[in-house]
């Protein structure tokens, strides 16, 4: 008899193990033929960090802005010295959205590394000048050393845009008699500034803002560095508050009213 009522209990076991639902099933190893089925990871895979991001492809062409008389407006001109990098693209993207053009002195050797910023600079309407090939001091320099940095940027843009820039900023501001020299013979008008908020020195974008919205006055021409992300950071808020103080923000040419002089030096219009 007890024989038999462990016979049935056993069956019982079985039975209830054959009716359970299947999630509930142990699993068992698979053949080794059978197909294995496919499991989504749950780790997310580590990030990818670009070294360098690539650089934007240029817009089309925006129209021609109309002229700007800046001897009955209160203007001022932004310029930007030292690049592009890739950072730059972000400080366009502020200028277009706040419909302001710059003028930027550039170097040679940044042109030939960010070429599609370049056309996008000159597709939205700024103004490109040259700022030697790799930033030397030309106090201590040969004239035909000088020469050579200008004419290898002057190449290096117009392989690009198609026209040289007649625009120069000397590195460091260092202009003497045997600069201004070669800048007549060769055709370009000499441009520093009469703002500058020491951006290279002060890595905060809320002292720049301050800096040039406090000291721009009417025919300013304001130096910043695009290579730093602080002062990329300062632009849209120094863009409003010029614009609350009543400027109108222009490239250099339209400041100084398209009558550049060879050799000349300009510090403000």
């Amino acid at each position: 008899m007890l024989w038999r009522v462990m016979g049935i209990l056993a069956s019982a076991s079985v039975l209830a193990g054959l009716l359970q639902p299947a999630e509930s099933l142990p699993l068992s190893s698979p053949r080794a033929d059978a197909p294995r089925p496919t499991i989504a990871a749950t780790v997310s895979p580590p990030p990818v960090i670009p070294s360098e991001p690539s650089d934007p492809e240029p817009p089309a062409t925006e129209p021609k802005p109309k002229p700007v008389d800046c001897a009955k407006l209160k203007c001022v001109a932004l310029t930007f010295d030292d690049g592009p990098v890739s950072g730059t693209a972000d400080l366009l993207r502020v200028l277009k959205r706040k419909h302001v053009r710059a003028t930027f002195f550039v170097l040679g050797q940044q042109v030939t590394a960010h070429p599609a910023i370049i056309r996008r600079m000159v597709a939205e309407g700024h103004v490109i000048g040259n700022h030697s090939w790799n930033h030397p001091e030309f106090w201590g320099m040969s004239a035909k050393a000088i020469r050579r940095q200008l004419a290898r940027t002057d190449h290096a843009v117009a392989s690009i845009t198609g026209h040289r820039p007649t625009l120069v900023r000397t590195p460091f501001g260092e202009i003497n008699a045997r600069v201004r020299k070669i800048a007549r013979s060769r055709g370009d008008a000499l441009i520093l500034w009469d703002v500058d908020p020491l951006d290279w020195k002060k890595h905060s974008a809320k002292v720049v803002a301050k800096r040039v919205i406090t000291h721009a006055r009417r025919g300013s021409i304001i130096l910043s560095h695009d290579v730093w992300p602080s002062t990329r950071h300062a632009y849209a808020r120094i863009i409003d508050g010029l614009r609350a103080k009543g400027f109108t923000l222009v490239t250099v040419p339209e400041l100084l009213g398209h009558r550049l002089k060879p050799g000349r030096v300009y510090l403000r219009a």
